[in-house]
């Protein structure tokens, strides 16, 4: 019986005696295991080259071979890194010479490697292979050959430093840091940090491994490394996944060429907006008038009207057509959101025109990229939720994951609204004067999105 035909739930429950290891790459296996042969290669050289080896306790043990999977297979595994493998062994060999000598067999096999791996994790310093040479000391005792404290010494010890020796050469020949490298830290960088991972400390990332029983599984340091990375991916699969048309803003607020300068000021000021997209009766894209531009303009008038001795009318009002830009580049709407970062981050970038057939359809923003990142940061999903999105992982196996909808709002900002503070004087002070001017202009609302949405729904398309 086929095992897509059993119910969900025995199949949940069969998953998990199947593999949960990544598949490695052939260079990674073959790196682990050629390195582990050649250093028991190595070591076994060395002790048959020694003339009398075995009567100076310089010998093989069993848990060679273990040690060595760890030591070239999974390197930066924290059971791996030299203090867990030193200590661990040297505790192993310690601990049941210590329990023979008030428990006899066989009651000391249990005793002795429940001790030793105790004292190796009282120490820090679990290393899984010494188990067995804590077993080892017992079995040698009962076959008549007894074991003391030098043992930890000769061969363990000395055994122990040759295999972590060649481990950090043959380590370092495929540019594997061995012993791993410690999470660079500095309350100064805090500030400099990027992603959530870079603005914890190695003490806050032990406490998260062992919160989560991961701490003899990965190091903090890798463990920052790996959020970083995470954060970094998700994003890019975020951004590449999400279209322009899923997150533009819609029939946004427009200007006509011949629109004079007191409509876009007083448009711009009602929607708390710095661009405004220009369009033809028919609706076709033409370009886009910037706030910058516009007041560059007023400045000119006024700086006439300022005049002292002043012999000829004032000049008539400028209109769009005389400052707006044509050479803002439009996209389509099935353009990925990510194809686009590189082109918002420049500062003069504030807006990107969606056309359709030449007909200007949406804008996007800055403001609406942040709120795409926003809304699936891990802040914005409970651990419950987290929770259920796995278990419908494992539960769909082949079904692709459907993009979520989300509601287009009716209008927005066309970039990030102004803030409080960063305003130039004499911008603030020509503001002022033209709202004097002004007749039955719409209310400034204040900087947020709620408001920026309102004064558009209320403000002539």
């Amino acid at each position: 019986m086929p095992i897509s035909h059993l119910p969900k739930n025995v199949r949940r429950q069969l998953r998990r005696f199947g593999p949960s290891m990544g598949r490695r790459p052939a260079v990674d296996i073959l790196r682990g295991a050629v390195g582990a042969g050649v250093a028991i290669l190595v070591v076994t050289f060395i002790v048959a080259t020694l003339p009398h080896s075995r009567q100076a306790g310089i010998y093989l043990v069993s848990s060679f071979a273990s040690m060595a999977v760890l030591l070239f297979v999974l390197p930066n595994s924290p059971l791996a890194q030299p203090w867990s493998a030193m200590m661990g062994m040297m505790i192993s060999a310690v601990v049941p010479v210590a329990v023979l000598m008030v428990t006899p067999p066989p009651y000391a096999d249990g005793l002795a490697v429940g001790g030793a791996i105790a004292a190796m994790m009282a120490a820090r310093a679990l290393h899984p292979p010494a188990a067995g040479i804590a077993l080892l000391v017992v079995l040698e005792h009962e076959a008549g050959r007894r074991l003391g404290f030098d043992f930890a010494i000769f061969p363990i010890a000395v055994m122990t430093v040759l295999m972590i020796g060649f481990a950090m050469i043959w380590n370092r020949l495929f540019g594997i840091s061995y012993p791993t490298r410690p999470l660079a830290y500095h309350p100064a960088h805090v500030g400099r940090a990027r992603g959530p991972a870079r603005s914890l400390s190695q003490r806050d990332l032990s406490n998260l491994l062992v919160e989560f029983n991961q701490s003899a599984n990965m190091d903090p340091a890798d463990l920052a490394r790996l959020m970083a990375v995470a954060e970094h991916r998700a994003a890019e699969s975020l951004l590449a996944d999400t279209h322009v048309r899923d997150l533009m803003t819609q029939n946004p607020v427009t200007v006509s060429p011949e629109a004079p300068l007191s409509e876009i000021v007083r448009k711009m000021t009602a929607l708390n907006v710095h661009t405004l997209p220009v369009v033809d009766n028919s609706g076709y894209y033409l370009g886009v008038v910037d706030q910058h531009d516009a007041l560059d303009e007023l400045f000119k008038e006024f700086d006439i009207l300022r005049r002292p001795l002043r012999f000829r009318a004032a000049p008539p009002e400028a209109e769009v057509r005389a400052i707006f830009h044509t050479d803002i580049e439009t996209v389509e709407g099935d353009t990925p959101v990510g194809e686009l970062l590189e082109r918002l981050a420049r500062r003069e970038a504030r807006v990107v025109p969606v056309t359709e057939s030449g007909r200007l359809v949406g804008i996007l923003t800055r403001t609406d990229i942040m709120a795409l990142l926003l809304e699936h940061s891990p802040a914005a999903h409970t651990e419950a939720e987290l929770d259920e999105e796995v278990e419908d992982d494992d539960e769909e196996e082949t079904s692709a994951e459907a993009p979520s909808s989300k509601s287009t709002p009716v209008a927005r900002g066309d970039d990030t609204p102004a803030r409080a503070g960063n305003t130039d004087p004499e911008e603030a002070e020509l503001a002022a004067e033209l709202h004097q001017s002004t007749a039955r202009r719409p209310p400034v609302y204040e900087d947020t999105q709620h408001d920026t949405a309102q004064s558009r729904s209320e403000s002539p398309k």
